[in-house]
């Protein structure tokens, strides 16, 4: 029609696209960046939890071995300890028999001791007691008929006691006892015939830490056959 005219088309002309596409990519990109970031956090925080462990762990057998090598050192002081007095004694059979004990005990045998290191036990006697378990566990099962060793408490107390004042500072406490050896061959187990007789130290230490040692002593005699102290003869670690 004459006189009417159109807007011509704006060829060229578009509208921009939405862009739905990359960032639906974008989101999935900081999806997996956060997710890899969570698991790498928690392994590290793994790495860091194994490494405080072991070290722990090696801070408690560290502890473990320094406590246990004292324990050893003590039980062995204490049987030197024991034979001092066993020097100063003019017949063994006396301490075979119970009569006589060493110069270092904490009170009464039979009443039940507090330990330094934590803990309560019965030196004697009965059977819940250290002498009975000793006894059961002293001869290694063996049976010497009438000559069997019969363990008597010899000396008692706390290591720390060894000495006047501080200078000892130790939780272990510590238990002696004495017995005849077997080959003697009396048939008398409260009596010594041979100038021997046999020491076991124990050291009790915190958490039931405990080291023991067995001593055969034999009494020196100098050159007219008079006494001259005490000698060690053997020596050896007792399992206890």
């Amino acid at each position: 029609m004459i006189g009417v005219s159109r807007r011509p088309a704006m060829i060229g002309a578009s509208r921009r696209p939405a862009m739905i596409g990359p960032c639906r990519q974008l989101r999935g990109e900081s999806g997996t960046a956060l997710f890899l970031a969570v698991v790498l956090v928690m392994l590290l925080t793994a790495v860091g939890l194994a490494a405080i462990l072991a070290s722990h762990a090696e801070t408690l057998i560290a502890a473990n071995f320094r406590q246990s090598r004292e324990a050893l050192y003590v039980a062995d002081g204490a049987t030197a300890r024991m034979m001092k007095d066993l020097a100063d004694l003019a017949d063994w059979s006396a301490a075979l028999s119970g009569v006589a004990t060493s110069t270092f005990i904490d009170g009464p045998a039979d009443v039940q001791k507090t330990l330094p290191g934590g803990g309560r036990v019965v030196l004697c006697c009965g059977p819940a007691s250290l002498t009975a378990d000793v006894q059961l566990r002293g001869n290694g099962g063996g049976d010497w008929g009438l000559d069997t060793p019969q363990w008597k408490l010899y000396g008692w107390g706390p290591a720390s006691a060894w000495s006047a004042g501080d200078r000892i500072q130790s939780v272990f406490y510590i238990v002696v006892w004495v017995s005849d050896d077997a080959a003697d061959g009396d048939g008398d187990p409260s009596a010594d015939s041979n100038g021997t007789v046999v020491l076991n130290g124990l050291a009790i230490g915190p958490a039931g830490a405990r080291r023991a040692v067995r001593a055969e002593v034999q009494r020196a005699l100098g050159a007219e056959g008079q006494p001259r102290g005490v000698r060690l003869r053997s020596w050896r670690e007792s399992r206890w």
